[in-house]
């Protein structure tokens, strides 16, 4: 019974003394066992493996990563195939396309005093910007010269590029600031432009007419 009473006790010794040494480690003795845990030149490790066991754990990650983004990059390239570059697989939009103002600031109100330069100036600036894409020069070098009172359909393939018809400002006339730099804000007569939004398949005039009602608040 005491032999057996001493086996039962000498786990608890022996994690005291394991306590004990522990205890007794000074910064040097932790600093050498981290040293010899980097790098240990009887046994030639580092880090707890071998030159070979090293090798062998890279090459198996390298080669599991590796198919990882073979998978990946296969997946993107079948997806890839069954998309268009110009018409997307859904469209929800409804057929009368939205319509926004220019320019737009903040929101639709537009409000200015006509005395005062510095309320409808960024008004102009907006303008300006918005135009710049327009200017009969860039049109002419970018879209193509389409007749008036037909429709323009571009087909062949998809890796075609893709232009749209030429639009000048100076179709605008007197909103086109060619003529008048300030868009008539500074004579009291904003221009207001009228920009629809882009809807795939809307042909103008075949459908529900684009209405406009115009207020003064």
């Amino acid at each position: 019974e005491n032999k057996h009473e001493g086996k039962v006790q000498d786990p608890d010794r022996g994690e005291d003394k394991t306590k004990a040494e522990m205890g007794s480690k000074t910064w040097a003795d932790l600093a050498g066992e981290m040293k010899m845990f980097l790098w240990n030149p009887e046994e030639r490790t580092c880090l707890g493996r071998t030159a070979k066991s090293w090798g062998l754990i890279l090459l198996f990650y390298f080669i599991f990563y590796t198919c990882l983004a073979g998978m990946f990059a296969f997946c993107m390239y079948v997806m890839l195939l069954t998309l268009s570059p110009y018409t997307p697989t859904y469209r929800d939009r409804v057929s009368p396309p939205g319509v926004m103002i220019r320019p737009y600031l903040n929101g639709f109100t537009i409000a200015f005093n006509v005395s005062q330069p510095s309320t409808w100036q960024p008004y102009v600036d907006s303008m300006h910007h918005f135009l710049a894409a327009y200017d009969d020069k860039v049109q002419e070098e970018k879209n193509i010269e389409c007749i008036s009172g037909q429709y323009f359909i571009q087909g062949g393939n998809e890796s075609e590029e893709k232009k749209a018809c030429q639009f000048k400002r100076s179709l605008l006339q007197n909103c086109s600031g060619i003529e008048d730099p300030t868009f008539g804000y500074s004579k009291g007569q904003p221009c207001i432009l009228l920009k629809m939004n882009r809807i795939i398949g809307y042909r103008p005039g075949a459908g529900v007419p684009v209405s406009v009602d115009c207020k003064v608040q």
